[in-house]
């Protein structure tokens, strides 16, 4: 273990004050199931001080070197800070993932995965040999061997082995997923932007390979929750926040199709990615307000996740998930 890691640890299991986290962790549920609350969990995002004791690695050197990502996602991840909360006082869950963006999936399928500079990794579609829906169906949803699975996964068995001289922090330091996007997410970036004209012109071969991305999402839940510390089944956090349901499904490329061709077409597989994995929430960027009666519909949909609610009509959508009894996940307010 690096010397910088080892100070950062024994600094936050000096910090460490389980009660608070439990009394954390209590207020998040209760929130969750719509109980009366003292207040709702708040957090907050911010740029990391340069003044900071522990400052973070350049995001470049952390995807070859576990310790490193470990230390980083302490200091400063998702624009929140395990180590600035004591001073703070957020409802900031301690929570860590093996940070690798959103390419794990389409790196199964062949997609070709970049990391430049200080900049997450990304898919650059290939201009010159184009992946088809119809190779993606046909490609193996349980081959972890390909892509980044194994790196991704070595990094949480990492995770497990750094944390163990520490026993009090490795108990309340919360393991995740790492992010697995969804099903019209993951083809988005396998196939490029032309993923839109084939849910016109190749329907059957689109639908044959969303379902199986969906079938490789619900295998490496599986698989990468041998290492998560989730330490409640039916919760899981991501985003720095707890959620109601086991996964995430990140739904961003869904604000590109009418109401009509997400139901019909995509919400069936994300269903079953919620359903298979015991329930979950449903994550999007953008103005998904045509979206989200649809979202709220799926029969094992947890949680809502909007990832700029000020682009949609979100007292309307509070007020339809609170009929639901879906709880809304980081809405952002103003200080009044």
């Amino acid at each position: 273990m690096n010397s910088e890691l080892k100070c950062l640890l024994d600094w936050l299991s000096e910090k460490l004050d389980t009660d608070r986290l439990d009394s954390i962790a209590a207020r998040y549920r209760r929130s969750l199931a719509f109980e009366q609350v003292d207040r709702p969990p708040l957090v907050f995002t911010y740029p990391y001080p340069e003044s900071a004791e522990f400052q973070p690695y350049p995001h470049r050197e952390i995807f070859d070197d576990p310790e490193k990502m470990l230390y980083n996602e302490l200091v400063h991840a998702f624009g929140m800070s395990i180590v600035m909360n004591h001073e703070i006082g957020a409802d900031l869950p301690w929570t860590v993932r093996a940070n690798f963006g959103t390419v794990l999936i389409a790196s199964m399928f062949g997609a070709e995965v970049e990391q430049n500079a200080d900049n997450p990794p990304w898919v650059r579609p290939d201009c010159e040999r184009k992946i088809t829906p119809r190779e993606v169906a046909d490609t193996d949803p349980k081959d972890f061997s390909q892509g980044w699975i194994e790196r991704a996964a070595r990094t949480m068995q990492a995770y497990q082995q750094l944390l163990q001289p520490f026993p009090e922090l490795r108990q309340k330091l919360i393991i995740t997923l790492p992010d697995l996007q969804g099903p019209l997410d993951n083809l988005d970036l396998i196939c490029g932007s032309e993923l839109f004209l084939y849910l016109h012109t190749m329907p059957k071969e689109v639908e044959s390979a969303l379902s199986n991305l969906a079938t490789a999402q619900i295998e490496l839940y599986k698989h990468f929750s041998q290492w998560t510390t989730e330490p409640a089944t039916g919760y899981c956090h991501q985003h720095g926040v707890m959620l109601k349901g086991n996964i995430l499904i990140r739904n961003d490329s869904a604000i590109m199709v009418s109401p009509e061709m997400y139901r019909g077409q995509i919400a069936p597989h994300d269903e079953r990615v919620l359903l298979e994995c015991g329930g979950g929430g449903m994550h999007a960027c953008g103005k998904c307000d045509h979206l989200t009666d649809i979202f709220l519909s799926l029969p094992s949909i947890k949680s809502l996740d909007l990832g700029q609610p000020e682009l949609n009509q979100i007292d309307l959508i509070h007020q339809r998930a609170r009929d639901k009894k879906v709880p809304l996940i980081r809405s952002k307010v103003t200080p009044e």
